[in-house]
């Protein structure tokens, strides 16, 4: 059976007898035919062999929606995909596996549905995608955490855990590996290689299964670096939001911990904190761990902020909010004395119990209109789409570490193409201030535009960034949520730059590892939209010049040119566009 995407060049090859898969794009074979869970789930959950099953297979279903989301990569979204259920019915089972496979023009999707009786215990699907033995790989090493840095190296020297998603390259297409809709009825994957093949592996705990049990998406994103990166399909395939978002407000947020650690509990420093965020129009400060030693002043704080036009967000420890008691006593506290929502940490786990704490918080949360930052945490699987209140998850090697490391160019100039691909990434970019920086602040100024998060911690101090007139001016006017975002250029481990469309205008971030070069810029995403090609913009970029500091220029550009720029070694920078 194959099963063809909307665009013809996408295609799953499916065996229902033998309950195999394959993907193919462009005449390149990406998924190499494998064997997916109906045999295990079958045992697991029913206790019977799956090959005396009956087989059917449903007709060909054309899905095409149109949702909006209040932040992220794009605020409009469009889905098209074609989808057939296969029904795997035994005489003996007291249900029915059905294997879901969607394909859209950016991939391929595949969950089980099992229905049955009572509560069963089972470990998980591990679906599993052979891959040719000659693809390249760009995989980061699992921690709990999943803070670590990807490895490029060839598919057969993987062996080990990686946390998702998984960037991979056979001959000339991409394919990324990720899972769509993991919540409290399952527990979150990882990566687990083989000689040459990919599991989607559970922890080694098992799971609840409360019938119909229906298992997270597994997504192979397929074609260019252009799909990869603009890809939405994660999202797509995750259910629309059952609450009003019309409170969800994506910004820009003043944060002093990374640059000074002691100052949570300083709340004359914070207001120098919101006094900065209400100058430059950012939209809030956070107050980190510590400030529950002055718990009776923050409510003043709260009121000194929302004078001046600034909402507070808390941080505040898991375990502090791990039952339906403790949530209800902080968060109706929280949300009375003014906060905008809370940042939630050091969740640290994978399995079903900490992904049911994921989505009572979410749901508690939103009772109170509270926005969310889970730190600490998981890779995103597309549930910001479900809760649209929950704004950002760390997930990723970010800025912090250079309080007792270093972060590499090269893994920023991997995160577009990897982590960020699938969700939005609370790295808290813009540390210009690092002494363990091997980026410059070009580089780091580009930040703000390459990775997305709707809740942007700006990471360095408001001395730093007031010291830098240049960075100052970019970003009061960056904002945190998009209208469209554009791939233009670049290589995992090598260059992003990235395009991002906030109304009628474009931001543009640039970032390199290695020598100095020139970036050139195609500049043709300038005439989409309302904009014709030939229309003149003025681009107001920010640059790295000689001696560790930036520099402004303006030039006059249309969407029929290119812009050529020096780049020195590991360096970048930002772009304003503007009609």
């Amino acid at each position: 059976m194959r099963l063809i995407g909307p665009d013809g060049a996408t295609t799953a090859v499916f065996d229902p007898e033998d309950a195999t898969l394959a993907i193919e794009r462009a005449g390149t074979t990406l998924v190499t035919p494998s064997e997916l869970a109906v045999e295990k789930l079958s045992r697991q959950l029913h206790g019977v062999d799956w090959t005396d099953a009956d087989v059917s297979v449903g007709d060909a279903a054309e899905i095409e929606e149109t949702y909006e989301m209040p932040k992220g990569k794009a605020r409009e979204r469009s889905h098209r995909a074609v989808e057939r259920t296969i029904t795997y019915d035994h005489p003996d089972a007291m249900g029915v596996v059905e294997v879901a496979l969607r394909v859209a023009a950016e991939g391929v999707a595949v969950r089980y549905r099992v229905t049955g009786e009572a509560m069963q215990r089972h470990t998980g699907d591990e679906t599993t995608f052979s891959l040719p033995r000659d693809a390249v790989s760009w995989l980061i090493p699992f921690d709990e955490a999943h803070e670590a840095s990807a490895r490029q190296q060839p598919i057969v020297e993987t062996a080990g855990e990686y946390c998702p998603p998984g960037l991979f390259r056979v001959d000339d297409q991409w394919l990324l590996l990720a899972e769509a809709g993991a919540d409290g009825d399952y527990a979150a994957s990882r990566l687990v290689a083989g000689e040459s093949e990919m599991t989607f592996g559970v922890p080694e705990t098992q799971m609840n299964a409360h019938f119909p049990l229906e298992t997270p998406w597994r997504v192979a994103v397929v074609g260019d670096l252009t799909t990869v990166v603009e890809s939405t399909l994660v999202t797509d395939l995750v259910g629309a939001a059952e609450i009003d978002d019309d409170w969800v407000e994506p910004g820009r947020v003043a944060w002093s911990w990374w640059s000074e650690s002691s100052s949570p509990d300083d709340f004359d420093r914070q207001r120098e904190y919101v006094d900065y965020a209400a100058d430059r129009g950012w939209e809030y400060v956070l107050v980190d761990a510590g400030w529950p030693r002055r718990r009776d002043e923050v409510p003043d704080l709260i009121d000194y902020a929302n004078e001046r036009g600034v909402d507070i967000v808390l941080w505040s420890h898991w375990t502090d909010l791990n039952t339906e008691t403790k949530r209800e006593e902080r968060l109706s506290a929280w949300a009375d004395w003014g906060a905008a929502g809370i940042k939630v940490d050091f969740m640290d786990h994978d399995d079903q119990g900490r992904m049911q704490f994921y989505d009572q918080l979410a749901e508690d949360a939103a009772e109170y209109e509270l926005l969310v930052n889970f730190h600490g945490s998981v890779v995103p699987t597309g549930l910001q789409r479900r809760y649209p209140h929950v704004m950002t998850y760390e997930g990723v090697m970010g800025a912090e570490y250079y309080k007792w490391s270093t972060v590499t160019p090269e893994h920023n100039c991997t995160l577009p193409f990897t982590r960020n691909v699938v969700g939005p990434m609370d790295y808290t970019p813009v540390t210009f201030s690092a002494e363990a920086a091997q980026t410059t602040p070009g580089h780091e100024l580009a930040l703000s535009v390459v990775f997305e998060s709707p809740l942007q911690h700006f990471a360095d101090s408001i001395d730093e960034y007031g010291a830098r007139p240049e960075a100052e001016g970019f970003l009061e006017a960056v904002p945190a949520a998009w209208d469209e975002t554009r791939f233009v250029g670049g290589h995992p481990g090598v260059e992003a730059t990235v395009a991002r469309r906030d109304g009628d205008e474009w931001f543009l971030g640039s970032i390199t590892a290695g020598p100095q070069r020139i970036v050139t810029v195609d500049c043709s995403f300038l005439g989409s939209g309302d904009a014709a090609a030939s229309d003149e913009w003025s681009a107001h970029v920010v640059r790295d010049e000689t001696g560790g500091v930036l520099e402004s220029e303006e030039w006059t550009v249309t969407g029929q040119e290119a812009l050529d720029i020096v780049v020195p070694e590991n360096g970048g920078f930002a772009a304003r566009f503007t009609r």
